[in-house]
């Protein structure tokens, strides 16, 4: 999985925001990078800046310092055209996507491909098609999402993502308001896609515990530092014992997943 140039690369990545004429720094120093087909998670405390980190890849956020390479080039080199081509992310926020049905916002992410009126050409239709058998949507495809369940209009909008055809897919809290068959279920696809494909997918999640079992590599946010690496590597370095306050919640590194203190 390793072989070659990193698809992205992140050295002594700050991330904040500016305010009130100074810097506000969420995390330590960020530095990792990821390579074609593995699956990496985004795991720490509330308030560490798991979706600024996204959102800072992505583009979207101006970062405080440091340097985000994507396919061997500077992120700040991409046009928003290039990038679309290159970079697919799903935020948590909602779209206002009631009366498309699955294919068509599917479809959505073939926008970076289409001519100026946006018809699909039938690459673009054939590349719809595998996406919905892919992720076992077929069923779905004339469904409204308005009329969908959460777990159903979750593999859509990876299916969009899916769809863009990027080497990189960025997912802010794709597990979120999932129960944990269909959390596990999640992961697993996502999994699959990346390691099927080449692809590679960053995600952030509060599912430690599920990353652990099913994830290439896991970044570890902390107010003041950031560990990466493969889950046992990290597990051996105790970088998931100071996550939360010991009182109250102890990881077990045996079985590598937390437990509460009773």
């Amino acid at each position: 999985m390793t072989e070659g140039y990193p698809v992205l690369s992140v050295k002594d990545l700050l991330m904040g925001y500016h305010t009130s004429g100074e810097n506000i720094q969420v995390s330590g120093s960020v530095n990792f990078d990821l390579f074609p087909g593995e699956l990496a998670a985004v795991v720490g405390p509330n308030g560490v800046g798991k979706s600024t980190l996204l959102r800072t890849l992505a583009g979207v956020h101006p970062p405080l310092g440091g340097d985000i390479t994507l396919n061997n080039r500077s992120l700040k080199s991409y046009s928003a055209k290039d990038l679309a081509t290159n970079l697919s992310i799903v935020l948590t926020e909602k779209i206002p996507a009631g009366n498309l049905t699955a294919a068509e916002l599917i479809a959505l992410g073939r926008q970076p491909y289409t001519n100026w009126l946006g018809s699909l050409s039938e690459t673009d239709k054939s590349v719809v098609r595998s996406v919905l058998e892919k992720l076992d949507l077929k069923e779905l495809h004339n469904k409204a999402c308005g009329a969908m369940s959460d777990g159903q209009l979750q593999r859509v909008m990876i299916g969009r993502a899916l769809a863009q055809d990027t080497p990189l897919i960025l997912l802010d809290e794709p597990t979120s308001h999932l129960d944990i068959y269909h959390k596990a279920y999640i992961f697993k696809l996502l999994r699959t896609i990346a390691h099927d494909t080449k692809k590679t997918i960053l995600f952030s999640s509060h599912e430690i515990d599920l990353a652990i079992q099913l994830c290439d590599k896991i970044l570890v946010l902390q107010p003041r530092e950031a560990g990466f690496g493969d889950p046992c590597s990290l597990i051996e370095q105790g970088s998931f014992q100071s996550l939360f306050p010991s009182d109250l919640i102890k990881f077990d590194s045996r079985s590598g997943s937390f437990r509460i203190k009773k």
